[in-house]
């Protein structure tokens, strides 16, 4: 079945970091960036949160949304400096994100900073597994205020073990989902995502397959699903 629903725009945090082992010890803060109206420019900072020395590169992407996938290219409009430091154990860098086309926005822009940590040649030589920790954060710039909210249909369905969610947005701003959970008969809740799902883009669609938890199954049929979009509940029975 289907929900629609208008979602107000809300500044939340996104994060989403893969490791290459078992630790890193780099942090990224904040873990958004939101460009308002006629602003340029805005910083993040980079800290080493380890015992030793460690490399970080920062690159800046275009962030599109493409047959239910996020896609990232090349961009020349925004970017990030310094693109790489070496930060001493517990150093913080200030990086200056920069948004250097003059000519003003005419919509939602949409960008992905990724920081990687890079491993050091003597532990890789070392240890034989290299350790590295990727953040990709979100930055979204604004081109006006009164922007038409994020205006989301939402469908839900459940086959075997696996949940398909998919959203698509049709207004000028971006959705965030988050906290997925699947109802079942006499209103219980199984959590399937805490936290962030993912983001709709401005005029795009996106779809998310899930695994439902090795218990789940044992509680019957699922009636419904359960979920926020930019901080705000929403239901889709099934």
């Amino acid at each position: 079945m289907k929900m629609r629903l208008s979602a107000c725009f809300v500044s939340l945090a996104s994060l989403m970091a893969t490791t290459v082992a078992t630790a890193a010890s780099i942090h990224v803060k904040p873990t958004t960036v939101n460009l308002g109206p006629g602003q340029s420019a805005a910083n993040i900072t980079i800290t080493n949160e380890g015992d030793k020395p460690l490399n970080a590169q920062v690159r800046v992407f275009g962030w599109d949304q493409q047959q239910n996938k996020d896609v990232l290219g090349a961009t020349d409009k925004l970017v990030a400096s310094p693109p790489a430091t070496t930060l001493a154990a517990g150093q913080s860098q200030s990086i200056r994100l920069v948004r250097v086309d003059k000519t003003a926005p005419t919509s939602e822009e949409t960008y992905r900073l990724v920081v990687d940590e890079i491993p050091d040649k003597a532990d890789v030589t070392q240890v034989g597994v290299a350790v590295q920790m990727r953040y990709s954060l979100p930055v979204f710039v604004m081109p006006k205020a009164g922007m038409k909210k994020a205006d989301l249909t939402v469908t839900a369905q459940v086959s075997g073990n696996a949940l398909t969610v998919s959203a698509q947005n049709r207004g000028e701003v971006h959705a965030q989902a988050a906290n997925l959970s699947v109802v079942y008969a006499g209103n219980v809740s199984v959590p399937v995502i805490n936290g962030l799902v993912g983001y709709v883009l401005p005029g795009k669609s996106m779809q998310w397959i899930v695994n439902l938890p090795a218990d789940a199954m044992a509680k019957g049929k699922p009636m419904g699903v359960t979920a926020t979009f930019n901080g705000q509940p929403f239901n889709v029975n099934l």
